[in-house]
């Protein structure tokens, strides 16, 4: 299992036009094979700060996402648009039965 923590800052004056590009950013993610989750979360207390949180089943599977129209899509629209992107591996140091 690999998870991802991905850090966008979008610049307020594309929030409104990026929503629907990271609204078919995660529709896109959520229907490939490879994926377990797909959350895409704004923090409340700053507009157009995201963070989409994620699980894949394999390397495999994060590299065919990367290659998929849909992330190429967001790669692009986001251009010039973003403040900040961090892509963060990440690892459970405790897992739970819940």
């Amino acid at each position: 299992m690999v998870q991802i923590i991905a850090e966008i800052e979008i610049s307020q004056a594309y929030r409104d036009e990026l929503i629907p590009v990271l609204q078919a950013l995660v529709k896109g993610s959520r229907s490939e094979p490879g994926n377990g989750r797909y959350d895409l979360t704004e923090n409340m207390a700053r507009s157009g700060h995201f963070f989409v949180i994620e699980k894949w089943l394999s390397e495999k599977a994060v590299e065919e996402h990367i290659a998929s129209p849909h992330f190429q899509a967001f790669v692009s629209a986001i251009e010039g648009k973003a403040e900040k992107l961090n892509i963060t591996k990440v690892r459970n140091l405790f897992e739970s039965d819940a």
